[in-house]
C-alpha cells in the first residue's frame, strides 16, 4: 500500500472514531413542557431557563402550561396572572393556559407538527395530569415536591411540616403516578433542616432553590435515575391536604398557645388568623409566644377563660402595652396589630383605646 493510501485510510478511521466518540458523549436534549403556578414553581422554571443557555445543555426547548388568570379585587374587576405566567412572559416562553378546573379531556400542545414533548415537569401546579397526558411524553413526567415522600402527600406539605413542628423536611423528585397524587416512584430525595420559628414564606424559599437544583441534576442523568427509581413505602404515608380558610378561625377553647403560634406561622401568609370581637371578624397579626412566663401575667389564684384578653402596661411609658390572650391550655399568645373587618390595620394601642378593651374583662368570641 502506498504512503498516500495509508495516510488517507488513517485519516478516514480517525474521523470515524472522532465522530462516533462525539455522538456517544453527546447528551440527549429534551423538549420540556413545564406545568406550574406559584413562587415555588418559578425557581425550577428559572433553573431550566438558565440550564438551556449552557453549551452542553439537556434542554432543547421549554414551553409552559399555567392555570387561567383570576378575577380579583373589589367587584372582581381586576385580572391577575399567576407568578409562573408572568415569569414566562418576561422570558419570552410560549404559554398554554389550562382549563379552569380539570385537565380531563385536555390535550397537550405539540411543539411541532411531527413530535410530542419528551418530558413533562410539574412543580406546584394544582391539577391532576390524566393518564393520556402522561403517556404523551416520550420520557415521562416528573414532579418537584417539598417533602420527604411518602410523608405529606398533598397540596400543603410545607404548611403541615410547620403545623406539626417538624425539625426536618426535604425535597423529592418523583415520577407522576397515573392514578394517585404524589404516589409516583422516587427518583431523588434530599433533606432540609427546618430552622426554629420558620414561617411558610421563610421555608418556601430555600426549599424552592434546593428543589430547582435537584431537578436539574436529576434531568442531567435522567435515564439513570429513572432506571433506579424506587417505590414509595405505603406504610409511611401521611397527608397534607389543601389549606382551607376555616382553619384560620381561632377556636380558643380547643387550641393550645403553641399550636396557635404554629398555625399562624404555617398559614397566615394565605389566611391571617381571625376571631370574633363585638360580633365582627378581627384578624390578629404577628402572633407569637411571649418571652415571659404566662404565670406572671395572671394574678395568683385566678383562672381566666380561653379567649380572655390581658393587657400588660410597661413601667417604661415609652413602651406600648403588650396584649396577651389565654388559650385552651391556660397559656397565652401575643400579637402586635389587628384588622377589624372593613377597617384598616391598626396598632395594639389604637385598638385598645378605640374599642375600650379592658384587661381580664374583654374576651374574644368563637
Amino acid at each position: 500500500m502506498s504512503s498516500f493510501s495509508q495516510k488517507f485510510q488513517s485519516h478516514i478511521l480517525k474521523s470515524f472514531f472522532t465522530t462516533t466518540s462525539k455522538n456517544l458523549n453527546q447528551k440527549q436534549a429534551y423538549k420540556i413542557l413545564f406545568f406550574g403556578s406559584d413562587n415555588f414553581s418559578v425557581a425550577s422554571l428559572k433553573a431550566l431557563i438558565n440550564e438551556s443557555k449552557n453549551p452542553e445543555t439537556f434542554v432543547k426547548s421549554i414551553e409552559v402550561v399555567v392555570p387561567p388568570d383570576k378575577k380579583t379585587g373589589r367587584g372582581y374587576k381586576e385580572i391577575t396572572s399567576n407568578h409562573v405566567k408572568k415569569f414566562a412572559q418576561e422570558n419570552d416562553l410560549k404559554i398554554h393556559e389550562a382549563p379552569p378546573r380539570s385537565l380531563e379531556g385536555w390535550k397537550i400542545p405539540t411543539p411541532n407538527q411531527t413530535t410530542n414533548f419528551d418530558i413533562g415537569v410539574v412543580v406546584s401546579f394544582g391539577y391532576f395530569l390524566t393518564p393520556s397526558i402522561l403517556e404523551s411524553f416520550s420520557k415521562g413526567a416528573v414532579n418537584v415536591h417539598p417533602s420527604l415522600l411518602p410523608k405529606y402527600r398533598g397540596a400543603s406539605p410545607i404548611q403541615y411540616a410547620i403545623l406539626n413542628n417538624d425539625k426536618i423536611t426535604g425535597i423529592t423528585i418523583q415520577e407522576l403516578h397515573h392514578e394517585i397524587f404524589d404516589a409516583g416512584k422516587i427518583l431523588r430525595q434530599i433533606t432540609h433542616d427546618i430552622p426554629p420559628n420558620s414561617t411558610y414564606i421563610t421555608l418556601e424559599s430555600p426549599l424552592a432553590t434546593k428543589g430547582a437544583e435537584l431537578l436539574i441534576d436529576t434531568l442531567r442523568n435522567f435515564d439513570y435515575y429513572k432506571k433506579n427509581a424506587k417505590e414509595q413505602d405505603v406504610s409511611k404515608i401521611t397527608k397534607a391536604p389543601k389549606i382551607k380558610k376555616e382553619m384560620s378561625e381561632i377556636k380558643w377553647t380547643q387550641i393550645s398557645a403553641q399550636k396557635l403560634e404554629q398555625l399562624h406561622r404555617a398559614i397566615s401568609h394565605q389566611y391571617p388568623l381571625s376571631t370574633k370581637f363585638n360580633n365582627k371578624t378581627i384578624q390578629l397579626h404577628n402572633i407569637s409566644l411571649p418571652s415571659v412566663s404566662h404565670n406572671l401575667l395572671i394574678q395568683p389564684g385566678k383562672s381566666l377563660e380561653p379567649g380572655t384578653i390581658i393587657i400588660h402596661q410597661h413601667q417604661t411609658k415609652q413602651l406600648l402595652p403588650t396584649v396577651y390572650v389565654v388559650c385552651a391550655d391556660s397559656k397565652v399568645i401575643t400579637f402586635n396589630s389587628v384588622k377589624v373587618e372593613r377597617k384598616k390595620e391598626v396598632s395594639i394601642l389604637d385598638w385598645i383605646n378605640g374599642y375600650q378593651v379592658k384587661s381580664e374583662k374583654t374576651k374574644f368570641e368563637e
